[in-house]
């Protein structure tokens, strides 16, 4: 797949004014997605890592746009909740699984009532690859598919010929999601057949169904012997069974900067919304980035952008929240200069594909003399070690406490400079405690404060802690 590119233009700007913004999505574009992301939670999260995540490719054009409006359509109608994997077929030619039929609840399964069949989009540029998902069509029918889904855990290429091509709507977010779908294919397979209920409103039928390679959840699975005197199982998650499917619109890319040939006179970030941040008239230019740790949830890490790039790559378990704020990464504040500098950016889509571009920023103008560097105080980051991947960051008057008093709380170096609390020369950034979390911490302007105090009382305001240049 190619990533569409729109060439950012050399930029020239003047000191008089602080920063400038450039939607970088305006620049980059995945042609299969906007950035839709589904989650299949299993009832049982110790099989693989509990769920599966599922980049949706719902762009018109490269993409199919009919197929996922119409999984989306049983996503929010319900549909799905409780649904099962009822096949788990492999041969040493094809593996897949396929599900999106029937659901299970309190034993009970029941026949997911279909809505109107959708056209084929299938395409050879959306093959059925190995962590692909695509829509399941009927013999004889290439327009046939509605609720049923694949997933293809093989290059199943006789399935782009099968009845027109099945229609690849979607593939796995990462390789732990491939693991989890293989977990479930590692599981045994039974024959057997089934009192299935009708879901439809016109009928309450119920019908034996015959299921062919129905995956077991259950270490005690071989002891399923065909034909059954009662009903095998004895719990839902026998089955393997999703909880829920849901839908999450997230960035389409992350985007890092791979070069920058003169810092002094431009600091690029990024915010949330997908905006390239050029910083050139403050003292306080190096970004922090906030990352939720998804393992402990309502705990945070605050980086830089070299910090930042280590923990995309490597830790999932951290989900970037975007800018923080801007701080400065020496004493005496960052240095403030004229001149020109190339930058080039990187976009990664959330396949992992990535592509780059460069462009030329000029920056003219009269240097401040002095920008209240000698205000700027220092802020060191301890790691707690009674709850790994936890961090606090404190002033140094707070450090020496921290350092003769809590011996838990180990010291990693300066984090940032920026204005004290009382400084009265930016924005205030206050301190809460999670105490649901005790010794975490969580950092935030004025709007998200108000907004922690309203809604969640686990948070516990400590206090303005710095403040930040606006």
């Amino acid at each position: 797949m190619t990533i569409n590119i729109t060439p950012i233009s050399n930029q020239s700007f003047n000191l008089e004014t602080s920063s400038t913004t450039i939607n970088l999505l305006n620049h980059f574009d995945d042609p299969l997605t906007t950035g839709k992301v589904a989650n299949f939670n299993l009832g049982d999260n110790s099989l693989g890592s509990g769920e599966i995540n599922i980049v949706l490719f719902d762009q018109t054009g490269d993409g199919a746009p009919i197929a996922v409006n119409n999984f989306t359509s049983y996503v929010d109608g319900g549909d799905y909740n409780n649904s099962i994997i009822d096949r788990s077929f492999s041969t040493p030619q094809s593996k897949y699984l396929l599900g999106g039929a029937y659901t299970v609840e309190n034993l009970e399964v029941k026949r997911i009532t279909p809505k109107a069949p959708i056209e084929n989009e299938f395409s050879a540029q959306r093959s059925n690859k190995a962590g692909t998902i695509a829509m399941y069509n009927l013999t004889n029918d290439p327009n046939s598919a509605r609720n049923r889904w694949v997933f293809n855990l093989t290059d199943n290429t006789n399935f782009d010929t099968f009845n027109g091509g099945l229609t690849v709507f979607g593939q796995v977010l990462s390789p732990e999601d491939l693991n989890t779908l293989n977990a479930i294919a590692s599981l045994p397979t039974i024959v057997t057949q089934l009192q299935v209920r009708s879901s439809s409103n016109n009928s309450n039928s119920v019908l034996s169904t015959p299921f062919r390679n129905l995956p077991v959840n259950d270490s005690n699975a071989n002891d399923f012997n065909f034909p059954y005197s009662s009903y095998p199982f004895t719990e839902d998650n026998q089955f393997v069974r999703f909880e829920n499917i849901t839908i999450d619109n997230v960035l389409e890319f992350t985007f890092t900067v791979e070069s920058n040939t003169n810092p002094n006179v431009v600091s690029p970030s990024f915010d949330n919304q997908g905006n390239l941040i050029l910083d050139y008239g403050s003292s306080l230019k190096t970004p922090l980035y906030r990352f939720q740790n998804q393992d402990l949830p309502g705990t945070y890490l605050f980086v830089g952008e070299e910090e930042r790039k280590n923990i995309l790559r490597n830790f999932r378990n951290f989900k970037e929240e975007g800018l923080a704020f801007k701080s400065a990464s020496q004493a005496n504040g960052d240095t403030i200069k004229t001149g020109e500098t190339d930058i080039t950016i990187k976009a990664t889509n959330l396949l992992g594909e990535s592509a780059q571009q460069s462009f030329n920023v000029s920056v003219t103008g009269d240097v401040p003399e002095n920008e209240n560097q000698d205000q700027l105080i220092r802020f060191n980051r301890f790691q707690n070690r009674d709850i790994p991947s936890t961090y606090l960051y404190a002033s140094e008057e707070e450090s020496r406490s921290i350092r003769q008093n809590y011996t838990n709380f180990i010291e990693e170096g300066i984090a940032f400079y920026t204005y004290g609390a009382d400084a009265n020369l930016g924005q205030d950034i206050y301190r809460f405690q999670n105490t649901s979390q005790p010794g975490t911490y969580l950092f935030v302007g004025e709007e998200e404060k108000n907004s922690i105090l309203a809604n969640y009382p686990q948070f516990v305001l400590e206090g303005v802690a710095f403040e930040v240049a606006v």
